[in-house]
């Protein structure tokens, strides 16, 4: 089982990633995006991310053109470095769509 990070250590990483945040044994990030269409093409560009890296985060499509992320470890009841490797990829993933 991966292994829980301490509050210091994610929010030394979260530094790095703009916007976004610790709570709940999770860490998360809304964009507002252009239009539906924009927030559903990322969602699905994340989910095949998620997908190839066998690490599924919550996503969700609300308010028209906004889309927020949430990644937690279940199974570790908090956030490891997979969380964090995920939000990363996600980050590059946004930078070139």
């Amino acid at each position: 089982m991966p292994e829980l990070l301490e509050r210091s250590a994610i929010d030394t990483r979260l530094a790095e990633l703009p916007d976004w945040e610790y709570g709940d044994g999770a860490v998360s990030k809304t964009w507002q995006l252009k239009g539906f269409l924009t927030a559903m093409s990322f969602a699905n560009a994340i989910a095949h991310l998620a997908n190839e890296t066998n690490h599924h985060p919550d996503l969700s499509v609300h308010d028209y053109n906004r889309l927020t992320v949430r990644i937690t470890t279940h199974s570790a009841g908090g956030v490891t470095e997979n969380d964090l490797g995920m939000a990363e990829r996600i980050e590059e993933l946004r930078s070139v769509s």
